[in-house]
């Protein structure tokens, strides 16, 4: 059974990344230098990670991702993993609703 995780703009995503000393994570296979330049973020905002090693990771791995945001290229990659750490392992996390598209348009 699925859980229903929060979605957020962008503006969203990086307040509350900030607020709770978290980042950003990007799922999509630009490298994210390219796309930190892209949304105007700097390193110590936006990590990496392929989406497939979340879907799969244990409990440990999991949880080093609670309260971080999600973003991908149209959101819902994004919201996938997010939804799948919580039925998982009860890990909260958000989702940036829209992805990357929703802010800059298509990139590849």
């Amino acid at each position: 059974m699925t859980v229903s995780i929060k979605e957020v703009d962008f503006k969203e995503a990086v307040e509350f990344a900030k607020g709770h000393s978290t980042k950003l994570v990007w799922l999509g296979r630009e490298p994210v230098d390219y796309i930190r330049e892209l949304l105007g973020l700097d390193s110590s905002e936006m990590i990496e990670i392929d989406p497939n090693s979340l879907v799969y990771a244990d409990r440990e791995e999991s949880a080093r991702f609670k309260d971080h945001v999600f973003v991908c290229y149209h959101g819902n990659t994004s919201r996938y993993v997010a939804n799948t750490l919580k039925d998982k392992f009860g890990v909260e996390s958000l989702s940036m609703k829209g992805g990357i598209t929703a802010i800059v348009g298509e990139i590849f």
